[in-house]
């Protein structure tokens, strides 16, 4: 568990955007730590979650005198409440803020950056990172073991997790007169907007004649395959293990499940979920959930 002392008052200062009420003596009050419910203390930061019936007794009950809550939870003697709008919400920015471990800016002197490269500014590059012709923006992070070819343009505050492979070859293959295969030509970019999220050892493919383009917001988590010419929308959840075959156009917030596969050239609609497993072989409307193999329709959202 990491400690950090931390004043009410700098919390509140930090969360001027949320018009957070303070409910209870705050002078002199501080919390130093984040925790599950289980290893709670007293100068933890503890919230409640809006969602329980019983959120009142379970803020009464909280060993923490400092917590995050909504505005149905009343006062409770001796504890100092911070009222807010989305006490989760909260609480993750506060973690992230004081408590998350921030790399340092700068590149590993075992990486390989091409000179022609163009990085931003408190751009951290880990090591034994490969790094083409790129150019990439602002605050991203770049962990070890990382291949970025020629090809790729990504936004700001990226996150490259261990091993990812961004702007590879497709897979794209056309017969000769005799029946042998050979490459069709792999010349496309991969285009990532801000804040996208890229997990260990996932791989995704530059576009053949178009491009590969993944939307701002979206996180890709570990050991995911993303083949040439994919369209991805904005704020797209893909869980671990995805596969998504080539051509394929994915709105926004769409949410793959692990070990879900789209066969190639299909349309994901906005806010749809592909379940666990599931082999998406034809178009999934908007706001709908398909399971199975192949996927079939399960309800509406």
């Amino acid at each position: 568990m990491k400690y950090r002392k931390i004043s009410v008052q700098d919390i509140v200062t930090f969360l001027r955007a949320e018009n957070v009420q303070v409910i209870g003596k705050a002078s002199n009050c501080y919390i130093d730590n984040l925790a599950d419910v289980a290893h709670t203390n007293e100068t933890t930061l503890d919230w409640i979650n809006p969602a329980k019936p019983n959120k009142q007794a379970i803020a009464e009950g909280s060993k923490a005198k400092v917590i995050l809550v909504d505005r149905e939870v009343l006062p409770i003697k001796d504890k100092v409440l911070l009222v807010v709008g989305n006490p989760k919400v909260c609480l993750a920015r506060i973690g992230n803020e004081y408590f998350a471990d921030k790399p340092t800016p700068g590149i590993h002197p075992t990486a390989i950056v091409d000179p022609q490269a163009k990085l931003g500014s408190d751009v951290c590059v880990g090591p034994h990172c490969v790094i083409g012709k790129a150019v990439i923006g602002d605050g991203t992070v770049i962990e070890s073991h990382v291949r970025i070819y020629d090809c790729v343009t990504m936004g700001k505050n990226c996150h490259i997790k261990d091993g990812a492979i961004l702007g590879g070859a497709g897979f794209g293959f056309e017969k000769d007169e005799h029946g042998n295969r050979f490459r069709f030509p792999q010349i496309g970019s991969l285009i990532m907007g801000d804040e996208v999220e890229v997990g260990g050892n996932t791989c995704i493919d530059r576009g053949a004649l178009s491009d590969t383009i993944i939307g701002s917001h979206t996180k890709i988590n570990n050991l995911c395959h993303i083949a040439h010419n994919n369209v991805i929308g904005e704020n797209v959840e893909i869980t671990g293990c995805v596969n998504v075959s080539g051509g394929n156009i994915i709105d926004d917030n769409v949410w793959l499940a692990p070990n879900s596969s789209l066969v190639g050239y299909v349309h994901i609609g906005e806010g749809a979920i592909l379940g666990m497993g599931a082999v998406a072989v034809k178009d999934i409307p908007a706001h709908e959930v398909w399971v199975g193999n192949p996927a079939k329709h399960l309800k509406k959202k």
